[in-house]
């Protein structure tokens, strides 16, 4: 136990000195650099977004200045604005400009409104030119959805939320207004304000044209980011939140609001968010843009990364403090498993089938008992073999007594013997009796000489279909007929089949399907190849041996042998049962007709020596007669002989 425990203690110092710390110390600079790579990727993620936001409004604030100039730089236009009097030639290009202006709010989804307004009284209020009159007081200018009395009254156009707070003075202006979405509620929407050049201080006109939220909100949503936006000295005109619209930009306290730039933290929206703001120019107009972007999943995705990062640490820390703990307990085992193990031999108990791992004294203090009990075993194994070695001379002289009775009867004997009965019926002038002596003498014969043998020849099968017939014959007189129809290219002798397949197939014909016939039955044995067996260069009919094989051609090749009779038939049904329970296990008691237990054991045969590919399908039309068919391999060749040759 003492050397135990200071075993254990050294082994938990080499735990603390040589894993624990340095993977902790490791764990704690990765952790740094990984959050600190983190954090460097999303800020440059929100300046993208930033960089992002600013070139949409950019490009969508130049579009809309640039779209004005058609408007205000063409030269009739001013000239209208600035007219003494509505002539027909003016009239003409007030039409043009009303036409203009509503071809561009049809072909512009970034516009939600455009509208001129005048306060030349020569110049009539119309589909998009407002005249606002020449008092801010009076009735005029009514089209504009903005109440008489509502202005100052030397300044006509101070009624217009849209010109309260830029510079009269200035040619182009951004500023922010609210524009009625429906009869009940409205949007703070991005307006440019220019003015035309009438060439007078008294006849003032300017083109207002509002940015649509809608195509903005298109425009710059591609991402769950929080965003704002404004422009210089202006509640928020976007926000991707509903809610935030003209809100107050958050900043930071800055000397110079135009050069406001920030990335860091900041409270928005009531969560901490990675945050960029910046600004910028517009397109030729003396204003300044804020854009800011917020990231509330970076902070959090840091967080959770971080505590990933910490349970990996945790865990390669923990592995060795189980793997300590677990060695441990098994030395603990080992010198366990050493002292049942003696106790075992100890009580005569010698089968010590496990080890024990290691090269040390204990292995091998438990390797010496083990060798200790194996010659014990092997004494004792001695005793029994002696024992078991007694017993099989017994058995094989049983087995000699069984051979000796056995060999008194031969095919030779039982051949000999029919041929002698046959020589007596001649001999008394019974010919018929010496002729079915003489095939049952043939059929014995052959099956007697094909028991114990794997194969026979085609050949030889089809005599013995011969035989048999030639009997029925005798019985059922010219009832019975049968042909041989063998394919020119097949030659049955060079043919090796299992031997007694065809003659019980034959059999069901005659007692099935012929039984029941008052007329002449006929029964055809038909052997042809699928299809032609070709070999490299030539053609060839059959192989008789292993080395005549086709060299891997032979596979997709097979030999149909169909016996058909033109006797009762069967009904589809009956034919669909009958092949299903070809492939059924099946017992000579199972009720099921010893017709088809003779086909279901043929069919297994089949299986079990050339393989699933072949056997047995019966077919066959109810009055016209039955076809049984047996596919086989065109070499003959078994699933072993394949092996062997594969070999």
């Amino acid at each position: 136990m003492k050397e135990k425990s200071i075993i254990g203690r050294q082994m938990y110092n080499v735990l603390l000195f040589a894993i624990i710390l340095p993977i902790g110390i490791i764990g704690i600079i990765a952790a740094y650099m990984l959050f600190r790579q983190m954090n460097e990727r999303y800020e440059e993620q929100v300046k993208a977004e930033n960089t992002r936001i600013k070139s949409v409004l950019f490009d969508v604030t130049s579009t809309m200045f640039t779209s004005c100039e058609p408007i205000v730089s063409v030269q009739a236009y001013r000239d209208l604005m600035g007219c003494d009097e509505f002539s027909d030639a003016a009239r003409q290009e007030y039409i043009s400009m009303d036409r203009a202006i509503s071809t561009f709010k049809r072909t512009s989804a970034a516009v939600s409104s455009m509208n001129v307004y005048t306060n030349n009284p020569n110049i009539p209020t119309g589909d998009y030119i407002i005249n606002v009159g020449t008092s801010g007081t009076e009735e005029n200018g009514d089209d504009a959805q903005v109440a008489a009395g509502s202005g100052d009254a030397d300044d006509p156009f101070s009624r217009f939320e849209w010109y309260r707070n830029i510079d009269p003075k200035a040619w182009d202006s951004y500023t922010c207004m609210h524009v009625p979405l429906n009869e009940y509620e409205d949007t703070y929407e991005l307006t440019l304000v220019r003015r035309f050049n009438t060439g007078s201080t008294d006849k003032r006109a300017y083109v207002v044209i509002s940015l649509s939220s809608n195509y903005l909100r298109n425009r710059l949503l591609t991402t769950n980011n929080y965003i704002l936006a404004c422009l210089s000295g202006y509640p928020v005109f976007f926000a991707s939140e509903y809610g935030e619209l003209e809100s107050e930009m958050p900043n930071k306290a800055v000397e110079n609001p135009d050069d406001y730039n920030y990335l860091g933290d900041m409270e928005l929206d009531g969560k901490k968010a990675m945050t960029c703001v910046s600004s910028f120019a517009p397109y030729k107009v003396d204003s300044r843009f804020f854009v800011l972007i917020g990231d509330h999943e970076a902070y959090s995705a840091e967080k959770q990364m971080m505590r990933d990062f910490l349970l990996v640490i945790l865990l390669a820390i923990a592995g060795p403090i189980i793997a300590i703990t677990v060695y441990s307990r098994y030395f603990s085992a080992r010198v366990q498993s050493l002292r049942e193990a003696m106790h075992r031999a100890s009580t005569g108990d010698y089968d010590i089938i496990e080890n024990l791992s290691g090269k040390d004294e204990l292995a091998d203090t438990f390797n010496d008992l083990k060798i200790t009990t194996q010659q014990i075993r092997e004494n004792e194994a001695k005793y029994y073999e002696s024992q078991i070695r007694e017993q099989k001379l017994v058995n094989m002289q049983q087995n000699m007594e069984f051979k000796m009775l056995s060999g008194q009867i031969n095919p030779h004997f039982l051949y000999n013997t029919l041929e002698a009965i046959r020589m007596q019926a001649i001999r008394g002038g019974d010919r018929d009796v010496a002729t079915s002596v003489k095939y049952l003498a043939k059929i014995m014969h052959y099956v007697l000489e094909s028991t114990g043998t794997s194969t026979s020849t085609l050949a030889d099968e089809l005599k013995h279909v011969d035989s048999y017939m030639q009997i029925q014959r005798l019985r059922f007189g010219e009832k019975v007929n049968w042909n041989f129809y063998i394919a020119d290219d097949f030659k049955p002798e060079n043919y090796h089949i299992l031997p007694l397949l065809l003659q019980p197939i034959v059999e069901n014909a005659v007692g099935h399907g012929l039984k029941e016939m008052d007329r002449n039955g006929h029964v055809s044995v038909i052997i042809e190849y699928e299809k032609p067996v070709y070999k490299e260069k030539e053609i060839v009919d059959n192989v008789s041996a292993p080395e005549e094989k086709l060299s891997g051609k032979f596979g997709s090749q097979k030999l149909l042998i169909t016996i058909n009779d033109d006797g009762i038939g069967m009904d589809p049904e009956t034919v669909s049962k009958l092949n299903h329970s070809l492939e059924e296990k099946r017992f000579e008691d199972d009720g099921k007709g010893a017709g088809s237990i003779g086909l279901y054991n043929i069919q297994q045969r089949i299986h079990l020596y050339y393989g699933g590919d072949y056997g047995i399908t019966v077919r066959s039309n109810e009055g016209k007669g039955t076809s049984v068919v047996l596919t086989l391999p065109a070499d003959g060749l078994g699933i072993e002989q394949r092996k062997e040759l594969e070999q």
